[in-house]
Order: structure tokens, then C-alpha cells, then sequence
């Protein structure tokens, strides 16, 4: 055989359709990986507000009051939701550098609550603390989210992540909202 192309019956030489099967398989490799987040669009938008120390067990009668109302706080978050569909908030984990614990209790609205595209809501999360007092820490927050619930999300959505120092916890009477109060987002 020559090194000149041979045609088929149809008029297309051989060394055509090797060239079209080797453009081919390049094109449906580099297609075929398609970021999570490209079908529902980025993450929420989250922005940290206030942290307030609950004030003992005054509020212990209010919905959602945590289980020890003498080591609780509030933390707030502001979350837009900038995707194309409904989100949930499956939940929040805080951790500290500085060794004070948190352990999140529930939320308001609480965990789950849809969020429509476009909308945003003020999350106020509880969390029991090994510490009572007005304090401060360098606090991290990961608030995982997605599609469905209740989970887990088709799309395995990252968490939100949140770095923040708290500069102080004080009451939500000290702080202008009254003796349990919320603080706007």
C-alpha cells in the first residue's frame, strides 16, 4: 500500500476518518467533567453577625431555648441564597482556637427551613458552650447546604466556611434587644 490515501466507495479516504476518530476522543474526554456546582449554580452567600451569651436561664422558655441555658450562645448568620433553586440548611458546626467548645443545639428558623432562589434569611443558631462568661475567640463556622431534604444532596455541595474573631458575647439586653431578643442580620 501507498502512502497516498485510499477512498472508500463514498469518496472519503482513510486517512480522514483517522484524523476525525482521533479529534473525536480528545473533545468527549475534555467534555465529560462538570464541576457540582455548575448545574445549581455558586454557594449561598453568607455573612456573620452578632454573637450574644443567652442569658442564663431566663429564656429557657423561649422556642428552640437550649438544653443549658447557663452556658449558651447565639450566633448569627445572613444567608442569600444565589443559586437557581431552593436551598437547605442541613446544619452548622463552630469551632474555636482558642480550646472554648461549642455544640450546636438548633436553629431559627430551624435547619431545613427551604430558602427560595433570590431569598436570604437571618439564621440565628444556638450553641451550648464550656465556657458562661462574655468572651472572645477567633470562631470557624461550616454550614453545609444543598438541594434536597432532608439530605444528603445529589450535587455534594462544600460547606460555606466562615473565619471571624468574636471580639465580645454580651447579652441580648446589654447588646439593645431586649432580654431574649434576636439581633437583626
Amino acid at each position: 500500500m501507498s502512502e497516498k490515501s485510499q477512498t472508500t466507495g463514498d469518496g472519503i479516504s482513510r486517512r480522514t476518518v483517522t484524523k476525525a476518530m482521533a479529534w473525536a476522543v480528545p473533545a468527549i474526554a475534555v467534555a465529560a467533567p462538570i464541576p457540582a456546582f455548575a448545574a445549581s449554580g455558586p454557594p449561598p452567600t453568607v455573612t456573620v453577625g452578632p454573637a450574644l451569651k443567652w442569658p442564663g436561664a431566663s429564656c429557657t422558655n423561649e422556642p428552640g431555648a437550649p438544653l443549658d441555658a447557663n452556658k449558651a450562645y447565639m450566633f448569627t448568620f445572613h444567608v442569600d441564597n444565589t443559586t437557581s433553586s431552593v436551598i437547605y440548611i442541613y446544619g452548622v458546626t463552630l469551632t474555636t482556637s482558642s480550646g472554648i467548645t461549642f455544640s450546636v443545639y438548633g436553629a431559627d428558623p430551624a435547619f431545613g427551613t427551604p430558602i427560595a432562589p433570590g431569598d436570604s434569611v437571618c439564621l440565628h443558631v444556638w450553641a451550648n458552650s464550656s465556657d458562661s462568661g462574655n468572651i472572645n475567640f477567633d470562631a470557624h463556622a461550616e454550614i453545609s447546604w444543598g438541594h434536597n431534604w432532608p439530605g444528603p444532596d445529589p450535587d455534594n455541595h462544600a460547606p460555606v466556611t466562615k473565619d471571624w474573631h468574636v471580639s465580645s458575647t454580651p447579652t441580648p439586653t446589654s447588646a439593645g434587644y431586649g432580654q431574649c431578643g434576636y439581633p437583626p442580620c
